[in-house]
């Protein structure tokens, strides 16, 4: 597998390790993208209509795990 790295920081990544009793997790990975706005009619009359943003162009991010803390404190 290729090494990937934080799309925030630009520090390589390693996979998750796997343990007996939990895991150690160094990055996660993120959609985001363009949305627009998209309203489906309800079936119901008495049920308001549904809106939600529909992703039309995905970007996939990866995030290391540090950056995902946020700044330290």
């Amino acid at each position: 597998m290729p090494v990937l790295y934080c799309s925030k920081c630009g520090r390589p990544v390693h996979q998750t390790i796997h343990l007996k009793d939990h895991c150690i997790v160094d990055y996660y990975i993120e959609v985001t993208g363009d949305t627009e706005p998209v309203t489906i009619a309800s079936k119901e009359q008495d049920k308001p209509d549904s809106s939600y943003l529909k992703l039309v162009v995905p970007k996939t991010i990866v995030v290391c795990a540090d950056c995902m803390k946020g700044p330290a404190k």
